[in-house]
């Protein structure tokens, strides 16, 4: 059996890098173990909420053309965190004969085991949307209180017990400076040139 591995992670952090290193090698131990070949292995660095991932599209353009025989994911969430797209994978599979198998053993289509993919989609979607409603609360909350709500403070300011102050060096000057440039008709290649 010809296997696309589906591998994914939200974030070029280094702990998420970690992870990427992780799934490769159960995969590699998972494929070993079945005696079956590895086709390619498909990554992608973005969120599962959506389908614009580059690797992912090119997993199911593979899938239309029966390029493998099994797409193995870590679990459903890696490979779509949205009930729509979960199904266009579901269904593309079943239509080409592939097998869909998760490493959680929530899905199996090799055995039979998936009657438990609508609530899987559902469940990670949910998570999905739960996750972003609390990011989005925390910001707001964050805003309410006047305290930065970036990583990295803008050039010319500091993040002091979490809010924005100007800081005590240059960089001030030079924000002042390329302000009142283009306020004077300065375009900002002119400006970029004389800094």
């Amino acid at each position: 059996m010809r296997c696309a591995v589906y591998v994914r992670v939200s974030t070029d952090k280094e702990e998420q890098k970690d992870s990427l290193k992780y799934q490769q090698e159960l995969f590699y131990n998972y494929i070993a173990e079945k005696g079956w070949d590895i086709y390619k292995f498909y990554i992608d660095v973005e969120s599962g909420t959506t389908a614009k991932r580059e690797e992912l599209q090119k997993l199911i353009e593979d899938a239309q053309d029966k390029k493998f025989d099994i797409i193995l994911a870590k679990e459903l969430s890696r490979l779509a965190r949205n009930g729509e797209l979960s199904y266009k994978i579901k269904n593309l599979c079943e239509n080409q004969g592939i097998h869909i198998i998760t490493l959680d053993n929530a899905i199996n289509t090799l055995t039979g085991n998936t009657h438990m993919f609508g609530l899987y989609a559902w469940m990670y979607e949910q998570e999905s949307q739960n996750t972003s409603n609390r990011v989005k609360e925390t910001l707001k909350t964050r805003a309410k209180s006047g305290l930065f709500k970036g990583s990295n403070p803008p050039y010319g300011y500091e993040v002091r017990d979490g809010k924005l102050y100007i800081r005590n060096d240059e960089t001030p000057n030079i924000v002042r400076r390329i302000f009142k440039e283009y306020l004077e008709g300065n375009g900002r290649q002119s400006i970029a040139r004389r800094l």
